[in-house]
């Protein structure tokens, strides 16, 4: 049997060090090729999405059922990290563009949550 709580917290793990993985390499981008700084906010926005993906696909995938609501979960606990830790660095700010931002890590999760569920396997669940 699957230790739920331990899969969803390596999941949410690998989430946050996806995340910040694909933060370091944008910001490598953004030194080594000189591109603007409007650059940094897309790049960000992408970067966690990407995190929340692989982690809500990697946490569907080890417990095999409702995918949807797996990457929903993943998504929410990921984006509450993130929320504390930029509080705790003292930017706190909820704004429109916090809510975007959360909209695009449901949206994220949710499909690799799906797609997770529906890997390797011939019937497919949602």
């Amino acid at each position: 049997k699957v230790n739920k709580k331990a899969v969803f917290l390596k999941g949410t793990i690998i989430g946050i060090i996806s995340a910040f993985a694909a933060m370091a390499l944008f910001s490598a981008l953004l030194l080594f090729l000189n591109l603007d700084r409007a650059y940094s906010v897309p790049f960000a926005t992408i970067s966690v999405a990407v995190g929340i993906f692989l982690a809500s696909y990697y946490t569907a995938k080890k417990i095999g059922d409702k995918g949807y609501l797996i990457g929903i979960i993943t998504s929410v606990t990921v984006f509450l990290f993130i929320t504390v830790l930029s509080f705790a660095l003292g930017k706190p700010s909820l704004n429109i563009n916090t809510l975007f931002h959360l909209i695009i890590m449901l949206l994220s999760g949710t499909v690799g949550g799906i797609m997770g569920v529906n890997s390797d396997k011939k019937q497919r669940y949602i």
